[in-house]
């Protein structure tokens, strides 16, 4: 129970913090003002996380625009968390100094805290300015004064930035496989087997709840969960999703062996484990 509230604590603070940035826009509208990097977020391919505490995490983005953990293996990344460390490029900076005018130790930035890579450039990370409540970062020969909303972000673990959304974007089922009943697409439309009282509709509503289907948050799994296993096979894919239901109650928590990790979908997303008439709760 502790262990799940600390969990929950720390992800109503990466939301908070997440919800910052992106009302913050920063730099976006005051053009001429000085920006952390001269990088555009949008011109970012690669990003470099280095922590004492945690191993490096490297993000890549794909030919198509998609962000991916490099890991072994490499995991899809959530968008939204992996923008919210490339708006860091053009933070607006509220003061900046030479680094040669500049004690780096005393400032907290030999060695410094924490450093981000985006591209080429390196940004480290220092200390908190008592006054103002702003976070040091060295730049090349620039000490820069920002708003503290990013280190938090930069020192989570790795399972903060995959993809929380199980399937990729604009897949379709064509066969689901759960404990004890099965549904196919055919020519005709859905087959479910045992056969039920159940509506075409409500099937439907069914397959659509799991294509978007999305965790809570995400953790590392045992690398051999035990429990009863779901598999989806996807459109134009020659291998299933296979999950593992690991826990049912008091939340349902699904297993990906292929991946390492578990999704924790929530107290209610137990209806994700039987197709039932949309009036009735399974």
């Amino acid at each position: 129970m502790k262990s799940r509230w600390l969990t929950n604590i720390l992800l109503f603070t990466t939301v908070v913090i997440l919800i910052l940035i992106a009302r913050y826009e920063p730099g976006i509208e005051e053009p001429g003002v000085e920006t952390v990097t001269p990088l555009r977020a949008s011109d970012i391919e690669q990003i470099t996380a280095t922590r004492p505490l945690r191993d490096d995490m490297v993000l890549e983005r794909d030919k198509d625009g998609f962000w991916w953990i490099v890991h072994e293996p490499r995991l899809p990344a959530e968008t939204f968390q992996v923008n919210a460390l490339t708006r860091l490029a053009e933070q607006a900076v509220t003061r900046s100094y030479p680094v040669s005018e500049m004690d780096l130790h005393q400032l907290e930035l030999d060695p410094p805290r924490a450093s981000l890579t985006l591209n080429g450039t390196q940004i480290d990370f220092g200390g908190i300015d008592a006054l103002e409540n702003q976070r040091y970062l060295r730049v090349g020969d620039r000490i820069k004064l920002v708003p503290d909303l990013y280190l938090y972000l930069i020192e989570a673990g790795y399972t903060q930035f995959v993809r929380r959304k199980i399937l990729p974007q604009h897949t379709h089922i064509t066969s689901l496989t759960l404990p004890g009943i099965k549904l196919e697409q055919g020519d005709s439309g859905w087959t479910l087997t045992p056969q039920r009282e159940i509506s075409a509709d409500d099937i439907q509503l069914f397959i659509e709840s799991w294509e978007a289907a999305t965790a809570i948050n995400i953790r590392e799994a045992d690398s051999q969960p035990q429990g009863e296993h779901i598999l989806i096979q996807l459109a134009g894919q020659q291998q299933p999703v296979e999950l593992v239901i690991t826990s049912r109650n008091p939340e349902l928590v699904l297993a990906r062996p292929a991946f390492g990790i578990e999704y924790r979908m929530g107290s209610i997303a137990s209806r994700l484990l039987e197709p039932a008439p949309a009036n009735t709760t399974p």
